[in-house]
């Protein structure tokens, strides 16, 4: 059998573009005002850190921080990095209402599209809450001329997670008999589980060494991973708030080592937006 040189693997990095305080699900989007705003300071980190590896990316833009911080989408487009929707207001997809979801969804598609004439092709849910209770909100993603999805993590979560669906790219059939691309984040395969080596929490938590491993694993069987981070993660300075227990122990867990592992993996893989890896498939040369 011949394997393919890992090394030659172009891999898509993603940032799922959104402030400390709105991943939190326990603050509603009406308290977001009484928190420390700190996406500008680290946006240019972020961006600054990408520049310095030649590293592109897609961002998925949070459309509540389009809105208030709209020369933060035009520097990251200026910058060449591609742009996606990461909806409006990071309420989780399965605690929507159809309805409200599309529209939402028009509203950030909207705001970003016409900040930088960038064409939207692929949302990522917030807290990956595409699940199989709200499947249903493929098709609306398709309604809005959307061409991917990466939401579906095949991984088991409290609060996300398809532990059955496909691990790397692949045609998803819809409620309504349509179809989607999607796009999942990477995991490795030992021991008949998908363990999460994709990034988030999960860069932080896992030692380095074993997430390049398993990054590695994926590679050398052909296939790109799908990376992603957000931008409060290189920012271990952040306020320190009370929350429960299942979520503060992720939420600050290690953030001192985000950049340092950044680094590290911007040293060890080739990167490109998610458009760019997947083109062919996407249709998109």
């Amino acid at each position: 059998m011949v394997f393919p040189n890992e090394n030659e693997i172009t891999n898509a990095f993603s940032v799922d573009f959104e402030d400390w305080f709105q991943c939190l699900e326990v603050i509603p989007i009406s308290r977001w005002d009484n928190y420390e705003y700190r996406i500008e300071k680290n946006a240019h980190r972020m961006l600054d850190l990408l520049d310095e590896y030649n590293v592109r990316a897609t961002f998925f833009i949070l459309g509540y921080v389009a809105e208030k911080f709209p020369y933060l989408i035009k520097e990251i487009d200026r910058r060449g990095h591609v742009l996606g929707t990461h909806g409006y207001s990071h309420k989780q997809v399965y605690k929507q209402k159809p309805k409200e979801f599309a529209e939402e969804l028009k509203r950030s598609i909207d705001i970003v599209s016409e900040l930088t004439g960038q064409r939207i092709y692929g949302f990522r849910a917030p807290i990956f809450s595409i699940v199989s209770k709200s499947l249903w909100a493929l098709d609306i993603l398709l309604e809005q001329g959307l061409i991917y999805d990466s939401s579906i993590y095949p991984v088991l979560n409290y609060r996300y997670g398809i532990v059955s669906s496909k691990r790397f790219i692949h045609r998803l059939t819809t409620v309504s008999g349509n179809t989607i691309f999607e796009i999942p984040i990477a995991t490795a395969r030992y021991f008949n589980l998908n363990v999460p080596v994709g990034g988030g929490a999960y860069l932080r938590i896992i030692p380095y060494l074993i997430t390049r491993a398993g990054l590695k694993k994926i590679n050398h069987k052909g296939q790109p991973i799908v990376f992603y981070v957000h931008p409060w993660e290189i920012d271990p300075d952040h306020p320190r708030i009370d929350l429960p227990f299942r979520i503060s122990s992720t939420h600050y867990f290690n953030l001192k080592s985000t950049i340092k592992r950044l680094r590290k993996l911007f040293s060890d893989f080739k990167f490109a937006p998610i458009e760019k890896v997947f083109s062919k498939q996407l249709g998109l040369q």
